[in-house]
């Protein structure tokens, strides 16, 4: 099993575009999720761009909490969205004076892929009628800070290769943290992989379990694996939006 040397190629879609419906970048983003099931969305260049110059400010800032101890029970909880709008989830105490930011954030990644979905859907024609935007609807959508201690060594696998369930994910690295594999002429997964690049003003967004089963395998749940940076080890830091619109163990699970 080898890293294949060069980069993965994934589309950069345009979100300003998608959110003003552009016909020709909705295709784009077709294509991208019928094909790979994984792309960059744009974000630093629109209506968000304060939103993506913010994470690592949030990220920065949540210093004390990232340095609470590893096996600390408020470390391992995601941000929960219907409960955390609902004033049900309490931030850590850590968290509690960025609450604003948080929010902020957390409402604004929840619109990008709501805009996402949305118009990927419509495209193919695909009626996802238990989507809701709605908080009060029990779900395990949520908001994920990430934090790797530096232990593991350049380019170690830290996560082994998986899809995630749900309909999408959204991630924001600062550096190369994950892989894809290699496929061959004929579509079949090889051993190989590629590192997935870091976009700058880019989110990577893969599709997911529930929304390839949903179009009848149509779009890609994306097969990827969770790899070191390359260079010195060093302290990770990321942030995850993870759009599940179902409660784990219910009926549209």
């Amino acid at each position: 099993m080898t890293v294949n040397a060069s980069n993965a190629s994934l589309a950069v879609i345009d979100y300003e575009a998608l959110a003003n419906k552009d016909g020709r970048e909705i295709q784009k983003l077709v294509q991208a999720c019928e094909s790979v099931g994984m792309f960059h969305l744009s974000i630093g260049n629109s209506r968000m761009k304060a939103i993506y110059d913010d994470i690592p400010s949030l990220l920065q800032a949540g210093g004390a909490f990232f340095d609470l101890p590893s096996d600390c029970e408020e470390k391992k909880q995601c941000i929960a969205r219907d409960d955390f709008e609902q004033g049900k989830w309490a931030l850590p105490a850590t968290l509690k004076p960025h609450e604003e930011r948080i929010t902020c954030i957390l409402q604004s990644l929840n619109r990008v892929v709501q805009t996402v979905i949305t118009e990927l859907c419509n495209a193919i024609q695909v009626d996802l009628a238990e989507l809701s935007d709605d908080p009060t609807v029990p779900s395990d959508t949520a908001l994920k800070l990430v934090y790797k201690p530096p232990v593991q060594e350049p380019g170690a696998v830290v996560q082994p290769w998986h899809t995630d369930f749900g309909l999408m994910t959204m991630m924001w690295y600062e550096e190369v943290s994950a892989q894809i594999p290699v496929y061959d002429a004929d579509g079949k997964r090889t051993e190989d992989w590629q590192a997935v690049p870091v976009v700058d003003g880019a989110l990577l967004v893969n599709i997911a379990d529930e929304l390839e089963a949903k179009c009848h395998g149509r779009l890609r749940s994306t097969v990827h694996r969770a790899v070191t940076p390359p260079g010195p080890k060093r302290v990770r830091r990321g942030l995850v939006y993870l759009l599940r619109p179902y409660k784990k163990g219910s009926d549209l699970e």
